[in-house]
């Protein structure tokens, strides 16, 4: 099966995948920049990863739950798992490419590459607005955070994502906190993603969040309003007063609302 996955890989690339010997040699002598653009030389890169992960999952799957899946579905996998990879990344005029053969590839793999910005429609097709994700500056980074309860309260989880100014992805990660409310899954998506940051000196960060009610939170914290004046309820007050104290440690931090 894993062979099957390499050539559908192959065809796709319009690059051979599967050398002579078995895969690990195959491995070892990938091509690092086969391709003329940027974008195509990044989608070859992150490939091996997401092939290996999507085989061993299938392995894991077939000796420890005794599952067996058929071929097609690992492989919708793999390219559902590639175009969202691709999707995490910014890319500009000059990085798409510029030959009719390698516009080919990208219309194999089904990649739709917004330039200069990410963009990420809605589902509503009656909605007339378009979000972008924008860059931070040169040589800074950007969290960007969630969290939801469903019910309100009710089961909550968050989650987030850290990149650099090119728009490559740091650090994602998220979570559930039990049964909750939605301001608490915010909170804690903002306060994990802090720590994240900090752990990985990633300054001077900015941090992007939809909840207008948060990003006003902490915008006072940061100018020095003390936690209790400033939580809303008493579920908040704690964490906002972890924040308080993680905020003072870095150099240049600053907060963004973005639109849902």
């Amino acid at each position: 099966m894993a062979n099957q996955l390499w050539d559908k890989v192959s065809f796709r690339c319009q690059k051979r995948c599967r050398g002579e010997g078995d895969i690990i040699n195959s491995l070892r002598q990938w091509p690092k920049h086969p391709y003329k653009s940027k974008v195509l030389n990044h989608l070859w890169s992150i490939i091996p990863g997401i092939v290996l992960w999507n085989v061993w999952k299938k392995r894991n799957h077939r000796i420890f739950k005794n599952k067996r899946s058929p071929l097609e579905e690992t492989w919708s996998r793999i390219h559902r798992n590639i175009q969202e990879t691709m999707a995490l990344q910014v890319w500009t005029k000059e990085d798409l490419p510029s030959t009719d053969n390698e516009h080919n590839i990208l219309v194999n793999w089904q990649l739709q590459l917004p330039q200069d910005s990410l963009k990420i429609s809605t589902s509503n097709n009656n909605c007339k607005n378009i979000c972008y994700w924008k860059a931070p500056p040169k040589n800074s980074y950007k969290l960007n955070f969630d969290g939801a309860s469903k019910g309100n309260p009710g089961a909550a989880e968050y989650g987030g994502i850290l990149r650099d100014y090119e728009g490559i992805p740091i650090r994602i990660y998220f979570g559930n906190i039990g049964w909750d409310t939605n301001n608490s899954a915010e909170l804690e998506g903002l306060w994990q993603g802090l720590l994240q940051a900090w752990n990985l000196n990633l300054q001077p960060l900015m941090v992007e969040g939809d909840s207008q009610i948060l990003i006003n939170m902490a915008t006072r914290i940061q100018n020095g309003s003390l936690a209790r004046k400033v939580a809303s309820s008493w579920r908040l007050e704690a964490r906002l007063s972890d924040i308080a104290q993680k905020l003072s440690n870095f150099r240049a931090i600053s907060f963004i609302h973005t639109k849902r």
